[in-house]
């Protein structure tokens, strides 16, 4: 269903079988929670409460909102929601750069991310497909030598790296997920959890899309 703005589009992303499904957002928690930290909490929710943070049934969502890719202000950020290792309860952090941008232009409203790999892998998205990918040759090393690889692997033009360095993958429970080197999901130990899932890194290659709005007038008023 097209109900504008959104991919309508979510990875659901089982780690322990390493299978994909792509589904659609219910219209009605898209109109009430507005993408991002809304819906990324109401995922959360729905998964219970009773959900360890370290467990493989916790899930680990990276999403976007309905402005992420457009030219509006601000909208170029993507949030970052699980339950958190450091305090037990629900925990939202937020980046900038261009990952958020790049993860809507190659046609994504957000990536879930639920069980555990039997081994380092990496999320790679492009053209509206999301595959896992070996990653043991960047397990180990730091969040900017591992952006370094990705950029030199597949070059860096509309390319961007979101990574867990040696904190994430040791599970201490306030490591953050880096994106571009110098923008970091800082809270909650969000990091942690994609570490205790072996998911060390998520590559986009997108080139610049804009998303058509819902409402194309009043879009151009704002």
């Amino acid at each position: 269903m097209d109900f504008g703005g959104y991919a309508n589009n979510i990875a659901h992303v089982d780690l322990t079988s390493g299978t994909v499904e792509y589904k659609e957002i219910p219209e009605d928690w898209a109109r009430k929670y507005i993408g991002a930290r809304g819906l990324g909490v109401r995922y959360v929710f729905e998964n219970g409460p009773q959900v360890d943070p370290l467990a493989p049934d916790n899930i680990l969502c990276f999403m976007n909102g309905p402005m992420t890719g457009t030219a509006a202000n601000m909208s170029g950020r993507i949030a970052v929601v699980t339950k958190s290792p450091l305090t037990g309860t629900v925990t939202d952090a937020h980046m900038g750069g261009w990952s958020a941008a790049r993860m809507r232009w190659a046609g994504f409203d957000g990536l879930i991310f639920k069980g555990v790999s039997d081994k380092p892998v990496y999320a790679y998205l492009e053209d509206g497909k999301l595959e896992l990918r070996d990653a043991s040759e960047v397990w180990g090393l730091g969040v900017h030598d591992t952006i370094k690889h990705f950029q030199e692997k597949y070059g860096e033009k509309d390319l961007s790296v979101m990574s867990i360095g040696q904190a994430g993958e040791n599970k201490v429970r306030f490591a953050s997920w880096i994106n571009e080197d110098d923008r970091a999901a800082g809270r909650g130990g969000t990091g942690c959890v994609g570490g205790s899932k072996n998911l060390k890194a998520i590559v986009i290659k997108a080139k610049k899309s804009f998303p058509k709005p819902a409402d194309k007038d009043a879009w151009k008023k704002a």
